[in-house]
């Protein structure tokens, strides 16, 4: 477990690679959402786990049995962390609690079903003791916000038992908390292989079908 955690501690400074090179800003911008309204700011951030292999994968210091073993942690669960807080004067912030940013904390499917976090006796022990050495981490490379940042566990799957949220495949994840609607369309973008307007080249979202500018269908490199 040592080993796993620091391996994680190397998240932040390093450049994540799969299929095609990944932008880690432009993955983390896909990863976490603000909404931001009269002085009140609440956030989404979700892991999916395919994150821990395309931020690890090629790093001499992690060996492919740390990403196997945090992968398999993960595998069965969304991970998710939920921040909702009041700015003050200056940089003064007042964060809800944990209970108060559960208490109306769901994931909403495509068939608008609902999902609420798993509680403490519904986890694996292996995830937990994971996830609560990840937590603080993750939390410090956010500065003072990091103070209000609380993880949640949710379980999302069809009868089939598979998971119904998958970062790679058409479709999206929803999730409500704090009075605000948080929607990542997927694929996420950056996992996505660029594409390109056949005007004039520029390159586009690999989500986009037409370019904005001239209205031509878009194409692969």
């Amino acid at each position: 477990m040592k080993k796993v955690i620091t391996s994680i501690l190397i998240l932040c400074t390093l450049t994540v690679f799969s299929q095609k090179k990944i932008d880690q800003t432009e993955l983390m911008k896909d990863l976490i959402i603000w909404k931001k309204s009269n002085g009140k700011m609440s956030g989404s951030f979700w892991i999916p786990n395919s994150y821990w292999k395309i931020a690890l994968e090629g790093n001499p210091n992690v060996s492919k049995n740390t990403i196997s073993l945090i992968e398999k942690s993960f595998k069965d669960y969304i991970i998710l962390c939920a921040i909702d807080f009041k700015v003050g004067n200056g940089t003064n912030m007042t964060f809800k609690t944990r209970s108060e940013v559960e208490k109306n904390l769901m994931i909403i499917d495509i068939n608008k079903k609902k999902y609420k976090p798993l509680s403490e006796s519904e986890i694996k022990s292996d995830t937990k003791k994971l996830l609560s050495s990840i937590s603080p981490m993750f939390a410090q490379t956010f500065g003072k916000m990091g103070e209000g940042m609380h993880f949640f566990v949710f379980r999302v799957k069809n009868d089939k038992g598979v998971n119904i949220i998958n970062e790679f495949k058409k479709g999206s994840l929803i999730v409500h908390h704090s009075e605000n609607i948080f929607k990542w369309k997927l694929p996420l973008s950056a996992l996505v292989e660029d594409k390109y307007c056949p005007i004039d080249k520029e390159k586009m979202n690999g989500n986009w079908n037409f370019c904005p500018n001239h209205g031509k269908e878009l194409k692969s490199k």
